[in-house]
């Protein structure tokens, strides 16, 4: 029987001490769980921002060439 999912994340979060006093109470658990079943859902996420939202991009992409 392999390492299941769910124990490689405890050890990785284990690990890096994120939890280290606990996992919280179970109604913070319970809305951690709620919100990412929300923003898994992509057409539900797209409705938490409006589409006129300002979007302003600082940062070209790597290897493009600009011209001013």
């Amino acid at each position: 029987m392999g390492v299941s999912k769910l124990d490689i994340l405890y050890r990785r979060l284990l690990l890096t001490k994120l939890f280290i006093r606990g996992w919280g109470r179970p109604e913070d658990l319970k809305r951690l769980f709620e919100f990412r079943k929300m923003i898994g859902n992509r057409e539900r996420c797209q409705n938490l921002v409006s589409s006129d939202y300002p979007v302003h991009i600082d940062k070209a992409p790597e290897g493009s060439i600009i011209q001013h």
